[in-house]
């Protein structure tokens, strides 16, 4: 199968998230050609340095962009980019209307700088309940729907002679009965699509090795993969009853 045309988006809060959602998935589809882009919000400065607190939070930032970058390319994703709202207090941004406003509006520039025609990001639930990633889902649905508005964000749209543009397809990372079991996540957004990720698996263990300072996350990542199978799995936000996919880009007009 060839992708020639099809752009993906990848929207997450911090680094190594690209991992645990669909690496695997953007390993295949970069591989068949499609153009993915990845847009990170934080730089992971409120994590941890292999299980212990890093100290120096500006240090680990640095590290964590490096190793989101490598991890990146292992991937075969084409543009990054990292940005440096605060990790572990996404929810401080929709607190203020003026960095609220900024924040969607960093989204709609890329997405109308890179022009994707689906966009994934986390699920309302925001995966495991984490703060951030819900943050994130939030002001992502909020920046698709604006994108396309061209009285949205229009100085910032005119001064980089950016044009309007709408994503066919939003998708919400989700996850199947067994993986939510086995990982007691609370309840996920409802499957309409079933990615096959058959010999990416080890894409995705290749791309969480370049984050370093994670080595604390890898018997989770590990046991995720496991529960995975060989699909990653994804709501179409909006998609009919009953919906059921086999592809991202299926319906979409190039």
């Amino acid at each position: 199968m060839t992708r020639n045309g099809q752009r993906l988006m990848v929207v997450m809060p911090h680094p190594d998230d690209e991992c645990f959602g669909c690496a695997s998935t953007i390993a295949r589809y970069a591989t068949e050609g499609a153009s993915i882009s990845l847009v990170t919000m934080t730089r992971g400065g409120a994590g941890f340095w292999n299980g212990r607190a890093a100290g120096d939070l500006r240090r680990l930032s640095d590290v964590r962009e490096l190793e989101l970058r490598d991890a990146a390319a292992d991937l075969g994703v084409r543009f990054v980019e990292v940005l440096d709202y605060p990790d572990g207090a996404l929810e401080k941004v929709e607190e203020v209307d003026a960095v609220r406003e900024r924040f969607i509006g960093d989204i709609v520039r890329c997405l109308r700088q890179h022009r994707p025609q689906a966009v994934v990001c986390f699920g309302p639930e925001g995966a495991y309940g984490h703060p951030d990633h819900k943050v994130v889902s939030r002001l992502t649905v909020q920046a698709c729907t604006l994108s396309g508005d061209p009285t949205a964000f229009e100085l910032e749209a005119l001064a980089l002679g950016l044009l309007p543009w709408s994503p066919s397809k939003l998708y919400f990372q989700t996850a199947t009965v067994a993986t939510v079991d086995s990982l007691q996540l609370p309840a996920q957004p409802p499957i309409t699509t079933r990615i096959s990720v058959s010999g990416f698996q080890k894409a995705k263990l290749r791309a969480f090795s370049r984050h370093r300072t994670q080595t604390q996350e890898w018997e989770p990542l590990r046991k995720f993969v496991e529960a995975q199978g060989d699909v990653e799995v994804f709501s179409l936000v909006g998609g009919a009853p009953g919906l059921s996919e086999d592809d991202l880009f299926a319906g979409v007009d190039l």
